[in-house]
C-alpha cells in the first residue's frame, strides 16, 4: 500500500535531503496535493506526475523513487499523487471517505460493491484524465454519467484536481511533461496533428524498452491538453505488464524503477543542452 501518510513521510525525507516541497492544491475531499522540486528554477523545467488514476496508486511511489534518484541541474517538479482521494479509495475502500453522503454515492456508483481496487476516478466519480480541455468528450471510451472510470465530467476542468494541475503547468511553463500511468509497457506521445520532438520521445522509449505509440482515440487527457496547448513534448508512460494486477505493481517496484530510471536524466540532458 502507498497511502497519503506514507507519501508525506517520503516527501519530508526528500526535503531533508535538499528538495523543496510545495502544494499544488486540494482535492475534492480536501486532501492536500503535495509535490517536490529539485534543480534550478531558471531555464528549462520538467514536470512529472503520477497516480492520476486511483487504481494506479503505485505510480505515486514510482514517481518518488525516480525523483529521489535524479541529480541533474534542470528543474524537475514532481507531483506523485495527483488524485489522492481516488488513490486512498482504491486501496482502503470507503473507510477512506469520512462524508456519509459521499460514501453512499460512491457505493452506489460502484454497483453496491465494497471492492474499489479497480476504481479509476476521483471521489466525485470523474476520470481526471478525460477532464482536460483537449477535444473533451470525444474519446472512444468516454462515458457521460458518473462512473468508476472514463466519465468526462460535466464540462472540461470541472474537477478541482484538473484545474489546479493545469494552472500549475501554465505557471511553471515546463518544456516537457511526463505522466506515469499503468499498465502496458508502452509510451504514448503526440495529440492530433502535433508530434513534438519525436526523436527525443523515441530515445526515452528506447531507454525503457517500451513501445512508442501515437495517441489514437484519446481525448481530454493531461498529456493531450499539454501537447495541444503548449506544442511541446508530453509523454504518457504506461508501466508494468498488461497482465500484472494493479495491486501487485508495488511488488515489482524495483523492476519498474530499473525500466524507467533513465527518463529524467535523458530529458534533463536534452533540455540542459548536454545532448
Amino acid at each position: 500500500m502507498y497511502s497519503t501518510d506514507r507519501l508525506n513521510e517520503d516527501i519530508d525525507a526528500l526535503v531533508a535531503q535538499g528538495a523543496q516541497a510545495f502544494t499544488l492544491g486540494y482535492s475534492f475531499l480536501g486532501r492536500e496535493i503535495r509535490g517536490v522540486f529539485k534543480g534550478s528554477p531558471d531555464g528549462a523545467q520538467i514536470l512529472m506526475q503520477g497516480a492520476m488514476h486511483a487504481r494506479e496508486w503505485a505510480t505515486a511511489q514510482l514517481c518518488v523513487e525516480l525523483f529521489a534518484r535524479y541529480s541533474g541541474s534542470v528543474g524537475v517538479w514532481c507531483i506523485p499523487m495527483t488524485n489522492p482521494d481516488g488513490a486512498m479509495l482504491a486501496q482502503f475502500g470507503l473507510d477512506s471517505v469520512s462524508d456519509p453522503s459521499v460514501r453512499d454515492r460512491l457505493y452506489a456508483i460502484n454497483g453496491y460493491s465494497d471492492d474499489f481496487s479497480l476504481w479509476k476516478a476521483n471521489c466525485n466519480a470523474v476520470d481526471l484524465n478525460v477532464n482536460f480541455n483537449a477535444l473533451w468528450g470525444t474519446g472512444v471510451n468516454n462515458v457521460f454519467v458518473p462512473s468508476p472510470s472514463d466519465y468526462v465530467g460535466e464540462y472540461p476542468f470541472s474537477e478541482i484536481e484538473t484545474r489546479d494541475l493545469a494552472l500549475f503547468t501554465c505557471k511553471i511553463m515546463p518544456e516537457c511533461t511526463v505522466s506515469m500511468h499503468a499498465r502496458g509497457e508502452v509510451i504514448y506521445k503526440g495529440f492530433g496533428c502535433r508530434d513534438p520532438e519525436p526523436e527525443l520521445a523515441a530515445r526515452v522509449a528506447e531507454s525503457c524498452g517500451y513501445q512508442l505509440l501515437r495517441s489514437e482515440g484519446s481525448a481530454g487527457g493531461y498529456k493531450d491538453w499539454f501537447v495541444a496547448t503548449a506544442a511541446k513534448l508530453g509523454l504518457t508512460v504506461e508501466v508494468g505488464s498488461s497482465s500484472t494486477p494493479y495491486t501487485e505493481l508495488q511488488d515489482g517496484m524495483d523492476a519498474l524503477i530499473a525500466r524507467t530510471e533513465k527518463i529524467l536524466p535523458i530529458l534533463a540532458a536534452h533540455y540542459g543542452g548536454q545532448i
